[in-house]
């Protein structure tokens, strides 16, 4: 047993040397250049071990950074953004590996899940030390509690850019890409916001002057602590909830649970952005997989109470981000068609959604200005229609610019927005009909009502997401694909969704930080590989059934590893 548990936690140790090359990285890369001086300032614990590991990084890959090195990134770009796509890789590889040594039953033992337990704690604090950030939208969710709750105005009307004093609007804090743009949160976001300032507010402005009147923003920096504190306790809860869950759904799979465990607790992208950036989006999951709770509670189908307080949940997740209002429908929808009459689904669907209108309205009441506080989400919800990055289908507007040579056209700007706005009105166009496909398709399957509904639902959401982030949204950040991660875990490894979707967790972190450091240099093309090769899963499944059953092989036949690598290709 104990040899079984080692080659487990070698797979782990190989993640934690992945995470410890974005560590030493992220100094460099780091979004907020004074939070990170400030944080390695002050604390020369901290300052003292990322010297060690730049040492020990210049000694492997030389030139990549000699200590005291003061100098504009650009000078050395390709030697940071290529170990630190290397540093992602070898993270997913442990990763993959963990999944595969389980899934087989090679370290399914006993013990394996406090390997697997104690390994995410290690994760969460390696990356709650970073000194760096990967992107700003922290320092978004201060400043926008710093409007609602120390400026006592409006920040879904007042932008950052209207308080100019803020140190936040210094050159190493929010990006200025926002330093103009409102609030597009949800009422709830809001007002954890609005807390999070009142408890802060003591330290906002404390500060530290070195000799050399360099002034440290040593509040700013605990605030950020605060959030990150915040994150990284909403991570742990996420991953009890799951373990709960997945309990409930594979009580007489012990391996089966084990597995879909750890595909969540060590998902590199889940511990990236939840424990490393501190982005909402994991008290998104936190409250989608409290709306699944009820569904599982009972072994027996749920009842009315059962199917709202769910509804309830999921509704409460969108008051974060919009977003995940869409798991709602796929509640609503076989709800409803349980439901014997009209008057019992305006009762319960009715009175749920008036629920969750009340506590939207009474969350959203200090900064309810209409119309105009709902602009920024409004025009958020169009898909921001002002921005494109990691959009798949943008590399066909380009194509199109291409082809009819915009250079003879008077204003080739405008006609390049023209075939962007036609490719979205089409790939609009497909996910609306897809949506109504699924509906459709959940309305029926609700129908057998012998047929338990959780795991179509599951699988229809995370389904939608995922067309959704693929199509719908043109500007696309890997962090959302947290919202389909949490609920494909539940249907477990051997789901081909899942497994998209996983795949879709390890090639969004190294193509989307490329393309974020390079900008415009990056080839447009390389976002293909990102969105194509978690595709290419189905289709190798579906091709690989379809030859077993041609040459007459029975399931049985198929090795153990294609299966944990491909699973079925039926959903």
């Amino acid at each position: 047993m104990v040899p079984r548990l080692v080659l487990l936690a070698c797979a782990g140790l190989v993640m934690q040397i992945g995470w410890l090359g974005i560590w030493t990285l992220s100094y460099r890369l780091t979004h907020g250049n004074d939070f990170t001086y400030t944080y390695l300032t002050t604390q020369p614990a901290v300052w003292g071990k990322l010297m060690d590991l730049l040492v020990l990084a210049n000694t492997l890959v030389p030139g990549l950074e000699q200590p005291g090195f003061v100098g504009p990134l650009e000078d050395r770009l390709d030697l940071v953004i290529n170990p630190l796509v290397w540093a992602f890789i070898t993270a997913g590889v442990g990763y993959l590996i963990a999944i595969l040594l389980i899934d087989l039953g090679v370290v399914a033992v006993r013990g394996a899940v406090v390997v697997v337990v104690l390994f995410e704690l290690v994760y969460q604090v390696t990356l709650f030390l970073m000194p760096g950030l990967f992107t700003t939208d922290l320092f978004s969710y201060m400043m926008y509690g710093h409007i609602s709750a120390i400026y006592n105005l409006n920040p879904y009307i007042y932008p950052p850019n209207y308080f100019p004093a803020n140190p936040l609007l210094g050159p190493g804090w929010i990006h200025p890409i926002w330093h103009d743009q409102p609030s597009v949160y949800g009422p709830l976001w809001t007002v954890i916001g609005w807390i999070m300032a009142r408890v802060t507010a003591p330290f906002i402005d404390v500060v530290s002057t070195l000799d050399d009147g360099t002034v440290l923003q040593v509040g700013l920096m605990d605030q950020v602590f605060a959030y990150k504190l915040l994150m990284n306790a909403v991570q742990l809860i996420n991953v009890v909830l799951v373990w709960w869950l997945l309990g409930r759904i594979f009580a007489s799979k012990p391996r089966a649970r084990l597995t879909a465990f750890l595909v969540f607790a060590w998902n590199p992208l889940m511990l990236f952005d939840a424990a490393g950036n501190a982005h909402n989006d994991a008290l998104m999951v936190t409250l989608l997989l409290l709306g699944i709770v009820p569904l599982v509670w009972h072994k027996r189908e749920p009842g009315n109470a059962g199917w709202a307080l769910g509804t309830f949940f999921v509704g409460l997740s969108a008051l974060i981000k919009y977003t995940t209002g869409l798991v709602g429908l796929f509640y609503i929808v076989p709800w409803a068609r349980r439901l014997p009459s009209w008057r019992l689904r305006v009762l319960w669907i009715g009175g749920t959604g008036a629920l969750i209108a009340i506590v939207s309205f009474v969350l959203f009441l200090p900064w309810f200005d209409f119309p105009r506080a709902f602009e920024p989400m409004l025009v958020a919800a169009g898909g921001k229609v002002w921005m494109y990055t990691n959009w798949a289908p943008d590399l066909i507007a380009l194509t199109i610019d291409r082809v009819l040579d915009p250079s003879t056209i008077d204003d080739a700007s405008a006609w390049h927005e023209t075939a962007r706005s036609a490719v979205k009105l089409v790939c609009r166009g497909v996910v609306a009909i897809y949506l109504a496909w699924e509906v459709v398709r959940l309305w029926r399957l609700a129908g057998d009502r012998q047929r338990s509904l959780l795991q179509p639902i599951l699988a229809v959401s995370a389904r939608a997401f995922t067309v959704m982030i693929l199509l719908w949204f043109s500007w696309v950040l890997e962090w959302y694909w947290m919202w389909p991660l949490a609920l494909v875990t539940l249907l477990g490894w051997h789901r081909i969704v899942t497994k998209v979707v996983v795949g879709y967790t390890l090639t969004s972190l190294p193509v989307f930080y490329v393309h974020h450091y390079w900008s415009t240099s990056m080839p447009g093309v390389l976002v293909l590989a990102y969105a194509l090769p978690p595709l290419a899963l189905p289709l190798a499944a579906w091709v690989w059934q379809r030859l077993a059953r041609r040459s007459g092989q029975a399931d049985a036949a198929v090795s153990p590893v294609l299966r944990a690598g491909l699973g079925t290709a039926s959903e």
